[in-house]
Formats: C-alpha cells, sequence, structure tokens
C-alpha cells in the first residue's frame, strides 16, 4: 500500500471554502457570485461597513460600500418570518 492511498480525503464544499477564505464577515448570496463583507467590529457611534462584492470564478471585485445602522440590522433580522 503507498502512502498516496493511505490518505483519506475530507470534503469540503465550495461555500465552507469560501467561508475559510474570507473570514467571518462574509455573507453570500444564494443566487448569485455576490457577497457582503461585514468588518469585524461596529463603530462607536453604532455604525457597521460593509462591502457588496461579486466574485464570477477569476476576479473578486467591490461593487459598492455600505455604511449601516447595527440596530436597523438587528431590527430587521429579529422582525423576518421563518
Amino acid at each position: 500500500m503507498t502512502d498516496e492511498n493511505k490518505v483519506v480525503r475530507i470534503g469540503v464544499t465550495h461555500e465552507q471554502r469560501m467561508r475559510n477564505q474570507k473570514g467571518a464577515g462574509y455573507v453570500p448570496c444564494e443566487v448569485s457570485g455576490r457577497y457582503l463583507m461585514f468588518d469585524s467590529h461596529v463603530t462607536e457611534d453604532g455604525l457597521v461597513h460593509a462591502n457588496v462584492r461579486t466574485f464570477n470564478g477569476e476576479d473578486d471585485k467591490k461593487l459598492c460600500d455600505l455604511v449601516l445602522r447595527y440596530e436597523d440590522l438587528v431590527y430587521a433580522i429579529n422582525n423576518m418570518k421563518r
């Protein structure tokens, strides 16, 4: 038995690989190559900075910046129906 046969490959999904590469602020779109990339902190005045980005398989491109109130994000998420 060769060393090559001893290697057990553990499958990592594309989503998990992207999360590992991009970090905790990565929030992907389920239907396109776009994603949000949040900063890791909230500013003193309660603002969250995020980039809207796109990945087409080759290039990672920033489309625009968003500056959002943390309270607005929490409110919107807490009021979504599941």
